[in-house]
């Protein structure tokens, strides 16, 4: 009778090496050591959670961008007097936040003569100066359309450093 042993595989000798890292297989391939694949995972969820970052972020811009614009037709359809609710129908949920600080920004408030405003950026028509955007300013009051108008604002060139005439604060 065979005894167990028989069935083992023989000791390695002393020449034979031990497959490393870097050492190549048989088949000519070098393994990737656990440390290159854990950098390597990491790297790979970091860039698909960016692209997933990215995807959510376009969708969000451009589901609000049907409430940052309006045609010159809708902002004409809009008339001085008309009763608040038949001219929200006319102009879409929300206002440009852009636009509101445009606005605010070239020194035109949100609440003009305790007026409620909003503000839609012009899908049609561009702004006769450079660097201005043409943004349409709807204002309600006494629940009716009290004012519009059509403003060019903004100077969307970068500011300078602060002097001391204009300190910062």
């Amino acid at each position: 009778m065979a005894s167990t042993e028989d069935h083992l595989a023989p000791p390695p000798s002393p020449t034979s090496r031990m497959p490393d890292a870097g050492v190549p297989e048989p088949g000519g391939r070098r393994r990737m050591s656990r440390r290159a694949k854990t950098v390597l995972n990491i790297a790979a969820g970091g860039v698909l959670l960016l692209v997933v970052a990215v995807a959510i972020g376009a969708c969000w811009l451009f589901r609000e961008s049907e409430n940052m614009a309006i045609t010159r037709a809708t902002y004409d359809s809009v008339v001085v007097g008309q009763p608040e609710p038949v001219a929200k129908r006319l102009l879409p949920y929300g206002q440009s936040k852009i636009a509101a600080k445009l606005a605010r920004k070239a020194g035109l408030t949100a609440r003009q003569d305790h007026a409620a405003c909003r503000h839609y950026l012009s899908r049609d028509e561009q702004a006769t100066h450079a660097g201005h955007l043409l943004v349409y300013q709807v204002c309600f009051a006494a629940q009716s359309v009290a004012t519009k108008a059509r403003l060019e604002v903004g100077n969307l060139a970068p500011r300078g450093p602060r002097t001391a005439e204009r300190p910062e604060h």
